[in-house]
């Protein structure tokens, strides 16, 4: 397992964002997020906001997640770094986006995330 650190990210209106910063010994890796976090249990729910702080609860052993206002799931300080995932809700679809570090590594709807979370080795 790597350490990381789950960084949820929130900004009150006219208010610079703000990040909840919880640290974590885990896998983020697309593998660990399939395996060990149960990413799909998130994935294969509405993506409502409660949805995300349900399953953070079960995989994060009970942490209560305040402030959420899209479901983000960042490595390191808040930025954009080592195996960090956006999920959006948009209007057309609900996509998703992975980062290695500044590289894009996916993006696309859940049935392209589900086919390319499944070939992880």
């Amino acid at each position: 397992m790597t350490r990381a650190n789950i960084n949820y990210i929130f900004q009150n209106e006219g208010e610079s964002p703000r990040t909840l910063f919880l640290y974590w010994n885990g896998d983020q890796y697309p593998t660990g997020m399939r395996d060990f976090y149960h990413i799909m249990d998130f994935i294969n729910s509405d993506w409502s906001i409660e949805s995300f702080k349900q399953w953070i609860r079960t995989n994060y052993e009970g942490y209560e997640a305040e402030f959420i206002e899209q479901p983000k799931i960042y490595y390191t300080d808040g930025y954009i770094t080592d195996y960090s995932y956006v999920f959006d809700n948009g209007r057309s679809e609900k996509t998703i986006s992975v980062w290695n570090w500044d590289k894009q590594i996916f993006t696309g709807n859940i049935k392209k995330f589900t086919s390319w979370i499944k070939k992880q080795k």
